[in-house]
């Protein structure tokens, strides 16, 4: 699940599916723009929201919040792999060049 906060504008929670999760992390940062957030929100909407009805069996793997405004990322996984891993430092280097605190609660 995703909290997005563009400063006075921000959606309601949206929810990734797990096969989306990698790319929308990749592209979390075309939303560190502020002239061209708005857009590029609709667009990552579009892209990684899941639309389709949630289900009884569908489980809530963590938690992502990106607030533009006071520059901070916060990723908390209750599981974690390889790749995901590799995607979160990568993109925790890029972030932090944009002047981004990033917060991290990770399983070992």
């Amino acid at each position: 699940m995703y909290n997005i906060v563009l400063g006075e504008f921000h959606p309601s929670t949206i929810c990734v599916e797990r096969s989306k999760f990698n790319d929308s992390l990749k592209d979390i940062i075309s939303l560190t723009d502020v002239e061209t957030s708005t857009e590029s929100l609709q667009e990552y909407i579009s892209n990684y929201a899941r639309t389709d009805e949630i289900k009884p069996d569908d489980k809530t793997i963590g938690f992502v919040v990106f607030n533009l405004q006071k520059k901070v990322l916060s990723i908390s996984l209750a599981a974690i792999d390889l790749e995901m891993n590799a995607v979160i430092s990568s993109l925790k280097e890029q972030i932090q060049e944009f002047g981004f605190k990033v917060e991290l609660d990770l399983p070992e």
